[in-house]
C-alpha cells in the first residue's frame, strides 16, 4: 500500500504542476486542441504520449543527478552551455506564469464571486507563498488533495455536458477556429502545449524525482500522471469545441458550469481556483529556488510573490495568449534535449 500511496502522490503532483490556470479554465484546450475541430483529438493524443515519456524521463533524470532545481536536468540534457541559456530562459517563464496563475486566481474570484480583482490575486499570491516555504512536502500534500477533487469537477461537468449534447452530436459539431489557434498546424500546437509545460514542470519533476528516488514509483507515476491529463484534455476539447463560438469566453470552463445550479458553479469555480494555486505554487517554488541560490529563501520568496502581484495587473486571457505560445517554440530545444537522453535512460 506505501508504493501505491507514492505512486499517487507522484501523479497528483505531476498533474497539479502542468494543471493550472490555463488547463482547469479551459483557456489552454480552447486554443491549442478545440480550435483545430476534430484534429484537436489527434493533438491530444499526441501530447497525451508525450506527456507520459517525458514526465517520467525528467523524473529518472531528477532521481539519478540527485537534482535540487531545474539547472541541474537542463545541464544533463542540453550542455552546459545551451543549459545555462535554457536556465535563464526557464527561470524567466516560470516567474511569467507563476503572474498568469495569480492573474488567473483574481479572475475566477471575480467573475464567480464578484470579488475585487485585485484582492483575489493578492490572496492567490499570499497563499502561495506560504505553501513553498514548507519546501517539496508542501507542494506534495497541497496537490493530493486538490488534483482528485478537480478531476471529479472536470469529469462531471464533461459528463453532464455530454449527456446533454451526446457524443456523437458533439463531434460532429467540432469544426476548426482558426482565429484563436496558435499555431498553423494541430501537431504543431500539440507539441508546443507538452514543451512549455514540461520545461516549466521541470523545476518540481527533477527535485520530486531526487526526493522519490524509487525507479518503479516515478514510471508509475509518471504514466498515471500523463494518462490523467490526457484523459481530462480529451473530455474538455470536446465539449469545449462543441460549444464555440458562444464558448470563446475568459474562463470556457465556468461557461459550461452556467446550466448547472448556482452551488455547482461555486464548487467548481472554488476547485478551479485550487487548480490555479497549486500551479503556482509550483512555479514560485521553482523561480524561488534559483533566487534561493543568490540570496537567502525567505527573501526569495517574498521578492516572486511581489513580481507576481506587479505584473498580474495585464491580466489573464492576454497573459496566456503572449506568454505560452512564445515559450512553447524557446522549450522546444529542451524537449529536444530530453528525447536525446531519454533514450539512454534504459541503459
Amino acid at each position: 500500500m506505501r508504493r501505491e500511496w507514492q505512486v499517487f502522490r507522484v501523479a497528483t503532483t505531476y498533474v497539479g504542476t502542468v494543471v493550472g490556470a490555463g488547463f482547469a479554465s479551459g483557456q489552454e484546450t480552447l486554443r491549442f486542441f478545440a480550435a483545430y475541430g476534430r484534429f484537436g483529438l489527434a493533438g491530444v493524443a499526441v501530447a497525451t504520449a508525450l506527456f507520459c515519456l517525458f514526465g517520467i524521463t525528467v523524473m529518472e533524470l531528477g532521481r539519478r543527478l540527485r537534482a535540487q532545481t531545474h539547472r541541474e536536468v537542463l545541464d544533463h540534457a542540453c550542455g552546459p552551455r545551451l543549459g545555462r541559456v535554457m536556465d535563464v530562459a526557464i527561470t524567466f517563464f516560470l516567474s511569467a506564469t507563476l503572474t498568469v496563475m495569480v492573474a488567473g486566481g483574481g479572475a475566477i474570484l471575480a467573475q464567480q464571486f464578484g470579488a475585487p480583482y485585485a484582492l483575489g490575486t493578492l490572496v492567490t499570491a499570499l497563499l502561495t507563498g506560504a505553501t513553498i516555504l514548507a519546501g517539496m512536502r508542501g507542494i506534495m500534500a497541497a496537490n493530493s488533495i486538490v488534483v482528485p477533487l478537480l478531476t471529479t469537477a472536470v469529469v462531471f461537468l464533461v459528463a453532464t455536458s455530454l449527456h446533454d449534447l451526446g457524443v456523437g452530436p458533439a463531434f460532429s459539431q467540432l469544426a476548426p477556429h482558426p482565429a484563436l489557434a496558435p499555431a498553423r498546424s494541430w501537431w504543431m500546437a500539440a507539441l508546443l502545449y507538452v514543451s512549455y509545460n514540461l520545461a516549466l514542470s521541470i523545476s518540481v519533476l527533477g527535485p520530486l524525482g531526487a526526493e522519490v528516488g524509487n525507479r518503479r514509483v516515478l514510471l508509475w507515476g509518471g504514466t498515471l500522471g500523463g494518462l490523467t491529463l490526457g484523459l481530462m484534455a480529451a473530455g474538455m476539447t470536446l465539449t469545449v469545441g462543441a460549444h464555440l463560438p458562444e464558448a470563446a469566453v475568459e474562463i470556457p470552463m465556468l461557461y459550461l458550469s452556467r446550466s448547472h445550479s448556482q452551488v455547482v458553479q461555486w464548487f467548481y469555480a472554488l476547485i478551479l481556483w485550487a487548480e490555479i494555486y497549486t500551479t503556482a505554487v509550483a512555479c514560485a517554488y521553482g523561480f524561488a529556488g534559483r533566487l534561493g541560490q543568490l540570496w537567502r529563501y525567505r527573501e526569495a520568496v517574498v521578492a516572486t510573490i511581489c513580481l507576481a502581484l506587479a505584473g498580474s495587473g495585464f491580466g489573464f486571457s492576454q497573459l496566456l495568449a503572449f506568454f505560452y505560445p512564445l515559450f512553447g517554440l524557446v522549450a522546444l530545444v529542451v524537449l529536444a534535449g530530453l528525447m536525446r537522453r531519454s533514450w539512454r535512460l534504459g541503459s
